[in-house]
């Protein structure tokens, strides 16, 4: 059976998270759903990681098995999928991966970005996609709080009280705020691991920070000490967007968009 790699998008808003839930909508059920419609049969999707509800992403993947006795276009697939499913999710691309592939084990890392929007009044139009605060915030106590989160830590003190027994220790390489006018604020993070809630307790955090309510010591003492009571509250999800997931290069995984019919016979020719 060949294996699928899908690149995914979807707006979080209507959605109760990535993951498989009984009685209602998520990413994993609405895209098995389709495949279902399409390929006549069950069809199971495997994420590279579960969202929350309300969290958007731009770059998910996922994987699926194809079975062999169906034709197998990507062109056709692709079209068809976002054609059968709601216009707040889609599927960007679609590549045949080697069978081992899998998109939760092998990734390497993600990346998310939580988004603010720091002006006095509202925003029609970013009012699904950032979490509006209208109090001044001080942005350069906010970037050195993020900045001290690149590396090698224990980040318990950043994790939900409910979240499960996983390893609390990440690597972040990447722990970036960026003012990008307008009150547009984006904080970036990468890394090779994380726990439940991360980005929204951080992204919290350095709110608490930027408002004067903690100082941006608070975040090294919040690592070293492990006590979730010293970072700030859980920044509401529709900030948080998943924004890619990297895997090992030997993948090659997306580097082409999926040729069109047309150009699928020309490549059928030419290796004639």
């Amino acid at each position: 059976m060949p294996r699928i790699a899908l690149l995914i998008e979807y707006d979080g808003k209507r959605f109760h998270g990535s993951q498989y839930q009984v009685g209602v909508r998520t990413v994993q059920s609405e895209l098995e759903d389709a495949l279902a419609i399409f390929a006549r049969r069950e069809l199971r999707v495997h994420l590279s990681g579960r969202t929350d509800a309300g969290v958007h992403a731009a770059g998910q993947v996922a994987h699926v098995d194809w079975p062999d006795e169906l034709e197998l276009d990507l062109w056709r697939l692709s079209w068809s999928l976002n054609g059968i499913i709601k216009n707040d999710l889609a599927v960007v691309n679609m590549q045949v991966v080697d069978n081992d592939f899998h998109s939760r084990f092998n990734a390497v890392s993600r990346e998310y970005v939580y988004r603010i929007l720091n002006r006095p009044q509202r925003s029609a139009l970013l009012k699904d996609t950032h979490y509006f605060m209208p109090h001044p915030l001080d942005v350069k106590s906010m970037q050195d709080g993020a900045s001290r989160l690149s590396g090698r830590h224990d980040f318990s003190a950043f994790r939900s009280t409910n979240a499960d027994k996983s390893s609390t220790v990440c690597t972040v390489t990447r722990a970036e705020l960026l003012q990008l006018g307008d009150g547009k604020l984006e904080f970036w993070i990468a890394a090779d691991h994380f726990v439940y809630n991360m980005v929204r307790i951080i992204a919290g955090t350095l709110t608490e920070i930027g408002l004067g309510k903690k100082t941006s010591d608070c975040v090294g003492s919040a690592l070293d000490i492990g006590d979730r009571a010293l970072s700030g509250p859980t920044a509401p999800p529709w900030g948080l967007t998943l924004s890619s997931v990297r895997y090992p290069r030997e993948y090659k995984l997306f580097e082409n968009e999926i040729p069109s019919n047309r150009r699928l016979k020309e490549i059928s020719r030419e290796d004639l």
